[in-house]
């Protein structure tokens, strides 16, 4: 006799409307989920501050085909956390959830909400993106009370989506047991970003070049990036804005990186294409909970180099596998690393492609958005 879920309530708390990669997952959860369940996705804000001119749609008329309700139309730094504190409170009296989807634990209104679900018997889940050598930051005094306030807030909650395996040693290292980690799954909308790639697209730069794309900012590690592009005799295409841009267009004509090109902005539906042509992708951050250009590079079967400072390092992407996973950039012993993994690219092409596919089975969209549903009604029933 096959059994029936019980019907639930999803309220899903998140931070930024434009953030195409947890639309679509979100989309997913709402065409899955039962016919009784309801699922209402409270955004605080459009995008964040800086970023205006990458939103790729018509903010007056988003289609996004599940229940979504926006709070502000200004930045994401610009809202008053204490209105968006008392908007989740009225969404959540006016909704009743069984169940409370909470992004990360950086709003002040986290702790009052969560305290809330307590006290009405609401299950929630956090989705946690850190990882653990972003925490481990010396022992000061505010290190150590932010610890205590994130183990606090760890400990409110009934469950977790996480990043991945690094997020998992996060949670694990704040003492969350594994039961209680619903899914540790990323995941991109790889149709939408096939679907922005051209037959007839042309090559967008004549000759070889390693790609970086991201927010010109100092987690990016850029000014060492273009340290390293002194040691290899290939060209790097810059896509991206922000605080940066200008002192990176300063050190590239003082230091004559001729081999550097800064593109400022890209539109998103034209990244696919510089994806396409690149040797490979840069993600050098010393500070990363993720990285999804990973995913998109991978997508298609472009290796990727990366630090172990990303949350994709070796879970994603595999030292020796599909790309190379480096402490730094800057030692000498790394710089060669680099020069050496180019030099063998040629020959690794076929393996480089089979192993991303194996990727593009195990980080799909389908499979994150069953996870978190299967995570949603565990609760829920529990």
């Amino acid at each position: 006799m096959q059994t029936t879920l019980a019907s639930m309530r999803i309220l899903i708390l998140h931070n930024l409307l434009w953030s195409q990669y947890k639309s679509v997952v979100f989309e997913k959860i709402a065409q899955t989920c039962s016919p009784d369940d309801e699922v209402l996705v409270v955004q605080t804000a459009i995008t964040e501050k800086g970023r205006e001119d990458l939103v790729d749609f018509d903010v007056t008329s988003y289609a996004y085909q599940f229940p979504v309700k926006l709070l502000n139309r200004i930045p994401l730094q610009e809202v008053s956390p204490w209105k968006t504190m008392w908007d989740w409170i009225h969404n959540i009296r006016e909704f009743k959830p069984d169940v409370i989807n909470l992004t990360g634990y950086s709003e002040p209104g986290t702790l009052p909400i969560l305290l809330l679900a307590k006290i009405l018997g609401i299950r929630t889940i956090m989705t946690v993106e850190s990882i653990e050598n972003l925490s481990a930051r010396g022992n000061s005094l505010l290190h150590a009370l932010k610890t205590r306030y994130k183990s606090i807030l760890i400990n409110l909650c009934d469950g977790f989506f996480s990043y991945g395996l690094n997020t998992n040693k996060f949670l694990f290292q704040a003492g969350v047991s594994k039961r209680k980690i619903l899914s540790f799954l990323n995941a991109f909308d790889k149709t939408a970003f096939l679907n922005t790639l051209s037959e007839d697209s042309v090559k967008p730069h004549p000759k070889p070049y390693l790609l970086f794309v991201g927010r010109l900012s100092p987690e990016k590690n850029l000014p060492a990036l273009l340290q390293l592009m002194k040691h290899v005799p290939i060209d790097l295409l810059v896509a991206g804005n922000g605080p940066q841009y200008r002192d990176l267009v300063n050190q590239k004509q003082v230091e004559e990186l001729g081999n550097v090109h800064l593109l400022g902005t890209v539109a998103w539906s034209n990244l696919a294409n510089l994806y396409q042509h690149a040797t490979a992708l840069m993600l050098v951050s010393t500070a990363e909970t993720w990285g999804m250009v990973a995913n998109e590079a991978q997508e298609l079967h472009k290796p990727v180099i990366c630090t172990e400072a990303c949350g994709c390092a070796n879970d994603l992407v595999i030292d020796g596998k599909n790309g190379l996973v480096l402490s730094d950039i800057t030692s000498l012993v790394n710089i060669a690393k680099v020069q050496q993994f180019l030099l063998d690219l040629p020959a690794k092409k076929t393996a480089i492609e089979t192993f991303s596919a194996r990727n593009a089975q195990i980080f799909n969209v389908e499979k994150l958005a069953s996870e978190m549903l299967s995570g949603f009604h565990l609760l829920s029933k529990s």
